[in-house]
């Protein structure tokens, strides 16, 4: 009877090669499934096929080349995008705590952007351009007011708290909202992106999930969104955390960067990998490795491992946040290519759009 192939991973056909390559050289009999042999530099989905009793060796072989244990920095700079909305400003409340707790400092910022006009009659161009220049001028003032109001509410509330050590600052950019905020994450290099989300319908002015699921495809810093239901004011809520696994090779460094952050709380982990299949041996080999691999690395926090099975990954995690009384959900948002970006709702964005609890998200 012919012994049952598992496939351990899906790649691009240039890393399957690669993998199959690896794999061969250390003894362990491997396969290509779906190569395109037509054009084979551009296929996508090659499935790397291996022995399954073979799984164990080849995961502790894979396991041996993850990333060296380079050093996480600790939360210095905290972005904080803010609409001026009271979700938005809880959100630059619980920032400013956090800073606090890790002498850190905080940057408001807001994103404004000039309405556009319809197409007019050359003859009436230059009085109307006037009028939009002048319209943009007095939008600008106003929301430049705004800006240093709801700056001064958060320093009179920093006063309130005891949290005068904490250093405030603000900035006010024009254009749209993600893009604004992709490029002051650039100039600014903050240790993560905090805001407030809510998500009964878009706004011009609203910082709503999709926002936080736009920046997070082009930034590389951790973004901690907090929705508008969620009870997540104070820094003792954060007690118990899931991080939704998928079992690939930035797991164990988006957990690392999570314990780091979560280093100054008493926090448990719960590392949890929803499959369509429970006892998956490749499954299990990898939660494995991940685990021996963390163990070494991470002495001061408690971290479970466990694989759920599901049809649904975001029913199940909904269901278990709930049913666990969760305080934070993390996860690792891969990039997508165009054509999932257009047909496909990842995992981390369909927890936006139903969160309920704080959601940190870990950009690949």
């Amino acid at each position: 009877m012919t012994e049952r192939l598992i496939a351990i991973a899906t790649e691009v056909y240039s890393r399957a090669l690669l993998l199959q390559s690896f794999l061969s050289s250390n003894g362990i009999e491997c396969s290509l499934q779906n190569e395109n042999l037509i054009q084979p530099t551009v296929g996508e989905g090659v499935k790397v096929l291996i022995r399954e009793n073979d799984v164990e060796k080849a995961m502790k072989l894979i396991a041996k080349h993850r990333p060296s244990k380079r050093k996480i920095q600790t939360i210095g700079k905290i972005l904080v995008p803010i609409d001026f909305s009271e979700v938005s400003l809880n959100a630059a409340k619980f920032a400013i705590k956090l800073a606090n707790k890790y002498k850190a400092e905080v940057k408001l910022l807001h994103v404004y952007h000039l309405p556009t006009i319809d197409m007019i009659p050359f003859s009436d161009i230059g009085s109307v351009q006037i009028d939009f220049d002048y319209s943009g001028q007095i939008l600008q003032k106003e929301t430049k007011e705004r800006l240093r109001k709801a700056f001064a509410d958060l320093k009179s509330y920093a006063v309130k708290e005891n949290l005068n050590d904490v250093q405030l600052g603000y900035s006010l950019q024009e254009g749209f909202t993600a893009f604004g905020i992709v490029e002051m994450t650039k100039q600014y290099k903050p240790s993560i992106i905090i805001m407030g989300t809510r998500n009964n319908g878009f706004e011009s002015i609203e910082l709503v999930g999709s926002v936080a699921a736009e920046v997070a495809e082009d930034v590389t810093v951790p973004i901690l969104v907090i929705p508008e239901k969620a009870d997540f004011t104070r820094l003792s809520d954060i007690k118990k955390i899931i991080y939704a696994a998928h079992l690939d090779d930035k797991d164990a460094f988006s957990i690392r960067k999570l314990a780091v952050l979560m280093s100054a709380f008493s926090v448990s982990i719960k590392c949890i990998y929803a499959s369509d299949s429970e006892n998956n041996a490749v499954n299990k080999a990898k939660m494995n490795q991940l685990k021996e691999y963390l163990d070494t690395v991470i002495k001061t926090t408690d971290i479970d491992y466990e694989i759920l099975q599901c049809d649904k990954a975001s029913t199940t995690f909904q269901d278990y946040i709930q049913n666990q009384k969760i305080d934070l959900f993390a996860i690792n948002m891969r990039k997508r290519t165009i054509w999932s970006r257009i047909f496909n709702l990842s995992l981390s964005r369909q927890m936006l759009a139903k969160a309920d609890v704080p959601i940190l998200i870990f950009p690949s």
